[in-house]
Parts: structure tokens; sequence; C-alpha cells
């Protein structure tokens, strides 16, 4: 890596990783070393980093005093896992992730292809320069790189857009093409993924990260809702189908966000089935990329669809097969089942029927065969 600049900017890689362990060679080295007065300027930064996410703000590159600042990216992911909230840590992740994202921008491929090498031994090789993808066929003159497919699948089934999808893709010997913004989305969604599901062993924390610990958590209150979302009676709740229950989870748990198809199949379900705008608001209100405003004008947008065919106003919530193609059926993915699923084709025929059974003390369903057709074979 050509400066310690470049270490600051990616902490995920093998050069950053090398320089923490000099100085603090595991965590329990690094808490004794933070209690250091000398070393008190990491555990500001530190906080002005977690500080940072938790109100959706840019993180900003430390001023260079030494190359000790290379701690203050586990120091503050020290002070998010002693906090232990699920929301929180989402932030971090997601505002770790773009800030990397926002510096490959500015790299040039060598160095990005060497860092997906030495950081996560992804093999990603060029398509050539201009003059040689000249030759190409003209469908795949725009890929500027290619990558291991089975390096492609560690990153992208976390990105919702359809070209994400390996379907998709131009798939040669086992190489993914893609192009260089891709790649620079692929990197820093694996640094996402690294936040978001890596567990730290917390050690006894000095008096100064303590009190760094203390005062996030203050700030917490007034940035994460703690009051509890939307709450759907027990009866109600138990007839959703398995898709809409488990965006419904998704949701409120604060640790995901939704695609955009996720977010209107969910919206459109809850607003037909009776639940208010402001109720609706309050189940998206927890996503790691949260924008309330922009999460009220969806919503009233969903709800305000007028229907020449219906008196009902509002969108129709999706239909089965398209949350299918956009895997966001459990049934058909094979995760979850439920034999309701097999005769319906939209999640409001699985609510009405199922609300019906609950109120009706129905827990036999056999009689789906009977009296009902088939819709759906998984």
């Amino acid at each position: 890596m050509s400066s310690f600049v470049q270490q600051l900017k990616y902490p995920f890689s093998q050069e950053a990783r090398h320089t923490s362990q000099k100085y603090a060679r595991d965590l329990g080295a690094l808490a004794d070393l933070l209690d250091l007065p000398e070393n008190f300027y990491l555990i500001e930064a530190a906080e002005k980093r977690v500080f940072s996410a938790l109100t959706f703000e840019e993180i900003e590159l430390p001023n260079i005093r030494d190359e000790k600042e290379v701690l203050i990216y586990p120091t503050a992911r020290l002070i998010v896992e002693e906090i232990a909230n699920p929301q929180l840590r989402a932030r971090q992740a997601e505002a770790e992730s773009k800030s990397v994202n926002k510096q490959l921008a500015n790299e040039d491929d060598q160095f990005t292809m060497d860092l997906c090498k030495s950081s996560f031994s992804w093999d990603v090789e060029s398509m050539g320069g201009l003059t040689e993808r000249a030759k190409l066929p003209i469908q795949i003159k725009t890929y500027d790189m290619k990558i291991r497919f089975e390096n492609f699948l560690e990153v992208a089934p976390d990105f919702h857009a359809e070209e994400w999808k390996l379907v998709n893709r131009f798939v040669d010997n086992g190489w993914t093409l893609i192009r260089r913004r891709e790649l620079n989305r692929l990197i820093s969604g694996r640094f996402k993924q690294i936040v978001l599901l890596g567990r730290l062993d917390i050690p006894r924390l000095p008096q100064r990260l303590t009190e760094a610990v203390q005062r996030i958590e203050t700030e917490i209150k007034g940035h994460i809702r703690q009051s509890e979302p939307f709450k759907i009676d027990g009866q109600i709740n138990s007839a959703f189908p398995p898709c809409i229950q488990k965006m419904y989870d998704n949701s409120v748990s604060g640790q995901v966000n939704l695609s955009h198809v996720a977010r209107f199949a969910l919206a459109a379900f809850l607003l037909r089935i009776g639940m208010s705008e402001d109720d609706v608001n309050k189940v998206f209100g927890h996503s790691p990329d949260k924008n309330n405003r922009l999460i009220e004008y969806q919503v009233e947008h969903i709800a305000s669809k007028r229907s020449m065919t219906s008196e009902v106003q509002g969108y129709f919530p999706t239909g089965c097969k398209k949350l299918q193609t956009n895997n966001l059926c459990p049934v058909y993915a094979g995760t979850t089942y439920d034999p309701l699923c097999q005769y319906i084709l939209n999640p409001l025929g699985f609510y009405s029927t199922r609300a019906w059974e609950i109120s009706k003390n129905i827990t036999n369903h056999s009689w789906y065969a009977q009296k009902k057709d088939k819709k759906q074979f998984f």
C-alpha cells in the first residue's frame, strides 16, 4: 500500500491490520494503550467517528499525527460493541462502508485489485485497456474487470438490485464481468459485512474509554428510536404470510436495509389491511439508512394511489411471483413452509384466509386440498 493515509482509508486492509498489531497485539493490549494520557486523543477521535455514524454524518479521515491513528477504527469498534445496540452497529457498518466506497473512487485500478487480493484473497483481473476492449463483443465492452464468481457471491446477494443477481451477469469460465464502480461496491459491501457480523471479545475498558461509551449511550436516546413500533395484535400478526412476517421483522429490527421492492410490498400490504400511514412510517423508522422525509413521501405515495376499478385507495400489494423473483419469498427459497402458500397468488389472499381460520379456531389445514385449487408448487 503506497502510503499510511491509505491505511487510514481502508482499516480492513492487511497493512492497516499489521500496523495496528505493531502497537496493540490484541484488544486487551489496545485497552491498556488507551489508558495512557498521551493516547487519549485516539479515544476522542474514535468517539467522534461513532457519533458520525450515529447521526448519519460522513466519517472524516483523522488528522495525521502519527502511525497510531490507525487504532482509531478498532477503538470505535470497541465503543459500539461495548454498547451492544444492534441499530448502532448497523449504522456504524453503513457509515464505514460508505466512507470506503467514496475513497475507492479516487484510487487507480491496480491499487484496487491489489487491495482485493491482500485483504480478502479475491481474484480480480483487468479486461484490458480501451484498445483491447474494443475488440470484444459489443455487449461486454463496457466491463473493466472480471472477478471470480465465488468472490462475487460473497457479497452480491446482500444487494437488492436485479443487476447483482448472478443469472443477470456475464459469466465466462468462472469469471464474472464487472465494472470498476461495481468492484468498489463489492469491496465496501464486504467491509460492511465485517463490521455488521463481526463480534469482539471486549476486555475491561479504561476509565476514559468508559466515559466515551457512556456519552454515546446518552446520545443514542436522542437519535435512535426507543419506542416500540406499531404493535400488531397477536391474532392479526399470526395471520401474516411468511414473506410479510420476515420483511416486517427485518424492518423493525433496525439491522437490515430492505430493498425497494420489499419496502413497497410491506408498505402496500400493511396499508391495505388497515394500518395508518403514521404507523407504517414507524415500521420503517428503524432502518440503518433511514431518511424520515423520504419514508413519509413513499408511504404517502403508496397510500394515495387511486384505482379506476376499486373503491379501495392505495396500491395493491405485490404478488407472489414478483416476490419470488426478487428473493423475498422464504417458502420459495426453502427456508420455511406453510401449506396455505400453495393455494394463493398474493399475500393478501393468505392473510384473509388465515385470519378467517383464526377467527373460527380452525387449526387443521387439510381442508385446503378439498376446497381450494393449488396455484403454486414448491
